[in-house]
């Protein structure tokens, strides 16, 4: 799988061509979601295969499948993310491009405004959703099914006693993911924890 992975990432980069893949190294460096990866990190760059390394050894093998879907969509490289995700779906546990046949935990791509709303959303009430979220396995569920979260992250955040415990490992992870990540946990907290994102919309 990890061979699988890296080739398809490689074949990526390399259909980007010169121009493009500076505009995608730059949007990776801009990135502000943990982990970052500094400018010092983008000047090794030299080719398609050394992005790979970076992109792997900063996000984790799956998950740097799913930044590059990220990045590879804000510079409107949407063909590349389309064929990336069809080329990984069944390797990778990312967020899919629903298609005429696409299975039942497939998610629209959400307008880009309503990504932006909800990753502000997280990062500003993210003590608040660590102290007041009290039922949080509905929530692993929901991301679980959508692929956001790995089966093992599901165990390993379920075993957590306190609910606090539980937001605070779950919400580590979700900054690994990205903003699409953040979107699909504003949305699960929607449905689960109506009442309280109200409040905490309020607020705002």
């Amino acid at each position: 799988m990890e061979n699988i992975i890296r080739q398809h990432l490689q074949d990526t980069f390399e259909d980007l061509g010169e121009e493009k893949l500076r505009r995608f190294k730059i949007k990776l460096r801009d990135r502000t979601e943990e982990p970052v990866v500094r400018q010092a990190t983008i000047e090794k760059i030299k080719d398609a295969l050394d992005l790979v390394d970076v992109m792997v050894n900063t996000f984790t093998l799956k998950r740097s499948v799913h930044v590059t879907l990220e990045l590879l969509t804000a510079i409107k490289e949407n063909k590349l993310a389309e064929d990336l995700r069809e080329n990984t779906r069944d390797v990778a546990p990312v967020v899919l491009q629903p298609g005429p046949s696409a299975p039942s935990n497939v998610v629209p791509q959400p307008d880009p405004s309503a990504v932006s709303n909800a990753q502000r959303f997280i990062d500003e009430n993210e003590i608040e959703l660590i102290n007041r979220v009290h039922s949080v396995d509905p929530i692993l569920d929901q991301l679980r099914v959508k692929k956001v979260i790995t089966d093992e992250d599901y165990s390993n955040i379920r075993a957590e006693k306190i609910p606090q415990e539980k937001m605070r490992a779950l919400l580590l992870i979700i900054k690994s993911v990205g903003s699409m990540g953040k979107y699909l946990l504003y949305e699960a907290l929607k449905k689960s924890n109506g009442m309280l994102m109200q409040d905490l919309e309020a607020q705002r």
